[in-house]
């Protein structure tokens, strides 16, 4: 009967160890930004780009695997908590227009807000 003491409370320790919660206020706080909006961009005649709405994905760093899946809102805006990393964010079907993506990789530090800037390519040219 011990045995099974041992195994169930084994059981249950590493479950608790594998399901670990992520720290509030340990996540990524961002914008998306669609561009460029005109197909001739002048001095005199500002185009900026425009806050996007959209469906994204975090990704590992290299890109290989998707982490989560979130959306950025009306305003562009977006928050997702993550597990401390290194991950990147795209479109999550690439080849599309317009295609999303952090310019870089960024990392998740545990415990600490992470602002991160999207930028979403329209192909105008």
């Amino acid at each position: 009967m011990k045995s099974i003491d041992l195994f169930l409370a084994l059981g249950v320790f590493i479950l608790s160890f594998c399901s670990q919660t992520i720290p509030e206020g340990q996540d990524i706080r961002g914008t998306v930004l669609l561009g460029p909006n005109c197909p001739v961009v002048q001095a005199d005649e500002p185009c900026p780009d425009t806050p996007y709405q959209t469906e994204l994905v975090a990704t590992t760093a290299d890109g290989t695997s998707v982490v989560k899946r979130f959306s950025s809102n009306a305003n562009g805006e977006f928050e997702v908590n993550l597990a401390v990393g290194s991950y990147a964010i795209r479109s999550p079907n690439p080849g599309g227009l317009p295609y999303c993506s952090t310019n870089e990789p960024f990392t998740v530090t545990a415990g600490a807000r992470t602002e991160v800037q999207v930028f979403c390519d329209t192909g105008i040219r």
